[in-house]
């Protein structure tokens, strides 16, 4: 089951600066490099353990297998 929560939480959830999950989100980051999230307006939400996002974060995990699909 999926959980909406906010950059703080995704970046404390996941042991990483807040800066960084932000800087994942911003438009100048590639599409494929953005971590999954929902806009609304100038809100910026991630659904925890989503597919989508799992999906993305077994791709980027260091000494992972990038190819994953």
């Amino acid at each position: 089951m999926t959980e909406i929560i906010d950059a703080p939480e995704l970046a404390k959830r996941w042991r990483v600066p807040e800066s960084w999950v932000r800087s994942k989100v911003r438009s100048r980051t590639a599409t494929r490099e953005q971590i999954p999230h929902l806009q609304f307006g100038r809100y910026v939400r991630f659904e925890f353990r989503s597919p989508a996002l799992d999906a993305w974060l077994a791709r980027h995990r260091e000494g992972g297998n990038n190819n994953a699909s």
